[in-house]
């Protein structure tokens, strides 16, 4: 069972790298990279802060399974929030930016409720609710974080 986790986080974590490609970006390499190092910072910040010193939400000590906590760490999550920013940044209406970024929040939520459901992590004084205002949060920094980092590189050009 444990081997299969592995196997299903790192299938849907491939899944989410072909979407991730297919998407089309109006963000160039090195502005995709700056993105995943500041979401890398505020995620490992985050999560070491709910799990080391608050204890809200203890991550798992076994090793298959904190392989697999890391796999939703360090490609699921980020490439899921990649594509939430790119997304709100695009030139699509309105509507549609929220509504993916809504979908986005959804796909998010889910992973955390696998998250749960597989033990990898277990919420203290926490609920499944709060991750809501969590990752929204995490998407609305990241998308003027993105409008930033793309006005001071293209002012910088001309």
């Amino acid at each position: 069972m444990i081997t299969m986790l592995v196997a299903l986080f790192a299938l849907i974590a491939w899944m989410i790298i072909i979407v991730f490609v297919l998407v089309p970006k109006r963000l160039t390499v090195t502005e995709m990279i700056f993105l995943y190092y500041i979401i890398g910072i505020l995620t490992v910040t985050l999560f070491t802060i709910l799990d080391v010193n608050l204890e809200w939400v203890p991550v798992t000590r076994d090793i298959e399974k904190s392989f697999a906590l890391h796999i939703c760490r360090f490609i699921i999550i980020p490439f899921l929030l990649m594509m939430a920013s790119g997304i709100l940044n695009s030139p699509l209406s309105r509507r549609w930016r929220w509504s993916i970024g809504v979908l986005i929040l959804i796909l998010l939520l889910v992973d955390d409720g696998l998250m749960l459901r597989f033990e990898m992590i277990t919420f203290r004084h926490w609920s499944l609710l709060y991750s809501i205002p969590m990752y929204t949060m995490f998407i609305v920094t990241l998308t003027f974080i993105t409008r930033w980092f793309v006005r001071l590189d293209r002012e910088e050009l001309k």
